[in-house]
């Protein structure tokens, strides 16, 4: 079987089992770390160990550095949050689980260094998935740019690319998150630079992330030597 029937039935196989292709483990596990971090909204204790807070985390509780991301304020918060994140993730299940994580890491690596710019970040704390999200969201822009099938997908990811960041640039200059008094339920104090960390560090680390192949497009260019004339004979060959 020649290379392109093998990416043929490798595709078939993926669409057939969708996890073949995307792996799903890495959604699985952030979706489960998620439950966990906020159980104690469902019993009525209190987060505030997970979230990062500098001087905590200074005194030897390193643990927050890691923790910020999953831990959110209300349930509200966390449907919101985490719906769009996990949905954003799975957009990018054309590149393997781990690049996936590493950029989902990225992103909440960048919306953690930008929120040091905030002022009030010793006295409010840093928790939520916003930041990351505003990067896979750039990640998964860029990757429909490089690996979209034809012009209207890489034109969904230039808009998306383009709006993600003049939102995050405006929120980051004006230190207000945008349709912020729309909310229906408690999101906590937003940061608005951690937006524009994030779309910073998920787009770095897509860009050093191992590139995605292109699905053979062997069948669509015959060779010439396979084209036939009208009468049914082989056409002649040039010199």
């Amino acid at each position: 079987m020649n290379p392109c029937g093998q990416a043929r039935v490798a595709a078939s196989a993926a669409a057939t089992n969708p996890r073949s292709a995307s792996g799903g483990a890495d959604l699985l596990l952030l979706a489960g770390a998620l439950l966990l971090a906020n159980l104690p909204l469902l019993t009525g204790a209190s987060v505030e160990p997970l979230v990062f807070r500098p001087d905590r985390v200074a005194a030897g509780e390193w643990w927050r550095a890691l923790s910020f991301p999953f831990v959110h304020v209300s349930l509200y918060h966390l449907a919101l949050d985490a719906g769009a994140f996990l949905i954003l993730l799975h957009s990018l299940r054309g590149i393997g689980a781990g690049s996936r994580i590493r950029i989902a890491a990225g992103a909440a690596a960048g919306s953690l260094a930008a929120a040091f710019l905030d002022p009030a970040l010793a006295a409010r704390g840093l928790c939520g998935l916003s930041g990351p999200a505003h990067g896979l969201m750039a990640a998964s822009a860029l990757d429909m740019l490089r690996n979209g099938p034809d012009r209207t997908v890489r034109r969904t990811g230039w808009a998306a690319l383009i709006v993600v960041a003049a939102k995050s640039v405006v929120e980051a200059v004006t230190g207000s998150v945008f349709l912020a008094e729309l909310h229906f339920g408690n999101v906590g104090a937003p940061v608005a630079l951690c937006h524009l960390g994030g779309v910073i560090g998920g787009a770095a680390a897509w860009a050093a992330a191992p590139k995605s192949q292109r699905p053979c497009q062997c069948a669509a260019r015959p060779s010439p030597s396979n084209l036939e004339s009208p009468s049914g004979r082989p056409p002649p060959q040039g010199r």
